[in-house]
């Protein structure tokens, strides 16, 4: 079972269609991975206030080498409230 619940708003959904098949595993690995633990040491936060901003990049997808970056929030659950949530902000991918 996961402690958090990830978020990818269906903005998204087309930018996701577009990454070539290992891409769409690269991140599929990372949205699993952020799923049990949002601040991976691999991810960095982001200068923000009043927010916890995080990105973390994938491993290079097996079939075209890019790294696609996420740019994801943070939302830690209330007493009582079930699990947190990882929302998916940004994607951006690239050599």
């Amino acid at each position: 079972m996961t402690r958090w619940n990830v978020e990818v708003p269906p903005r998204l959904y087309e930018e996701v269609a577009h990454l070539s098949a290992g891409g769409r595993r690269a991140v599929h690995d990372v949205l699993d991975r952020l799923a049990v633990e949002p601040r991976d040491p691999a991810s960095s936060t982001e200068p923000i206030e009043g927010a916890e901003l995080r990105r973390i990049d994938t491993e290079p997808a097996k079939d075209s080498g890019d790294r696609i970056t996420l740019l994801y929030r943070v939302h830690p659950a209330q007493e009582n409230d079930g699990p947190g949530r990882v929302e998916i902000i940004y994607l951006l991918s690239g050599p």
